[in-house]
C-alpha cells in the first residue's frame, strides 16, 4: 500500500485531527485571512522523540513512523504559525496525539471506500493530475518532475491521487456537500472586521480589514471546511466503533 497514508489532502487530515483543538484561520484569527506572521529564526522544530516505528494498526493495516513523520512535519509548520500569530505556545505532545488520531481516522476512510467499492479510473486520475498541475501553474510534466525530486515517482503520485479521489467520493456519498448561506458568510465577515478593529485599537499601523467582496470566496471555503470537518470526524467516529485499532502513541 505504497504511500497511501500521505494521499489525503492536509485539509482532510486536519479535519480528522484538529477539529476540536485547532479551528480554521477565519474562526481563531480572521486577520490571518489577509496576512500571516513569518516564523522567527529561533522557532521550535518538530519533536519526534519517542514516536514508535509502528504508530498504530487499523484492522491489520500499519501506520508507520515514516507515515506519521511526513504528515506531522507539515502540520507542525502550519499549526506553529497559527500559535505564533495568536501568541500561544504549541503543545507538541498534544499535536503528536492528534496527528496519530487523524491518521487512524484517515485509514478508516480509505478502508471504507474500498469496502464500498468506490474506485477512481485511469481517466479520473489523468484529469485529477492535470488539475493539480494547473492549480500549481505548471505543466503535468513539470509537476511530476517536482514530485520526483521530492521522492515520489509518477506511480506513487497517481496512487495518492487515486486514494484521495476515492475517499473524497466516499465523503460526498455518505456526508454530502455543504454550501454556506449568505447569512453565515456575513456573520463570519463580521468576526473578521471585529478582529481587525481590535487589532487597530492597540496598533495604529494595523492593516484595514479587506472588503467582504475580497474575502467572500475564502470565507466560504473556510466555513465549508469547518462544517465538513465536523461531519467527517463524526463519520470516522462511527467507523471506529466496529474497527480493530491499536495505537502506540
Amino acid at each position: 500500500m505504497l504511500q497511501k497514508k500521505f494521499v489525503i489532502s492536509l485539509a482532510l487530515i486536519a479535519s480528522l485531527a484538529f477539529t476540536a483543538g485547532c479551528s480554521s484561520a477565519a474562526e481563531s484569527d480572521p486577520a490571518a485571512v489577509s496576512s500571516s506572521a513569518a516564523a522567527p529564526a529561533s522557532a521550535p522544530t518538530p519533536d519526534l522523540a519517542g514516536v514508535p516505528e509502528i504508530v498504530a494498526t487499523v484492522n491489520g493495516e500499519e501506520i508507520t513512523k515514516a507515515d506519521f513523520t511526513r504528515i506531522y512535519e507539515t502540520q507542525f509548520a502550519q499549526v506553529q504559525q497559527q500559535a505564533q500569530s495568536s501568541g500561544q505556545e504549541l503543545d507538541q505532545a498534544q499535536l503528536r496525539k492528534q496527528t496519530a488520531e487523524g491518521l487512524v481516522n484517515t485509514e478508516l476512510l480509505i478502508q471504507e471506500a474500498a469496502k464500498k467499492k468506490i474506485f477512481a479510473t485511469d481517466k479520473d486520475l489523468d484529469a485529477a493530475l492535470a488539475d493539480v498541475a494547473k492549480s500549481n501553474a505548471v505543466s503535468t510534466k513539470e509537476f511530476l518532475s517536482t514530485m520526483k525530486s521530492q521522492g515520489l515517482d509518477e506511480d506513487a503520485v497517481r496512487l495518492q491521487l487515486k486514494t484521495q479521489l476515492e475517499v473524497e467520493r466516499l465523503i460526498a456519498k455518505e456526508i454530502g456537500d455543504f454550501k454556506p448561506s449568505e447569512k453565515d458568510l456575513k456573520a463570519a465577515y463580521k468576526v473578521v472586521e471585529e478582529q481587525f478593529a481590535a487589532q487597530g485599537a492597540t496598533d495604529a499601523a494595523a492593516a484595514k480589514a479587506p472588503s467582504y467582496k475580497e474575502i467572500k470566496s475564502e470565507l466560504s471555503q473556510q466555513l465549508k471546511l469547518q462544517k465538513e470537518s465536523a461531519s467527517v470526524k463524526k463519520y470516522a467516529a462511527q467507523l471506529r466503533k466496529t474497527a480493530k485499532i491499536t495505537t502506540n502513541m
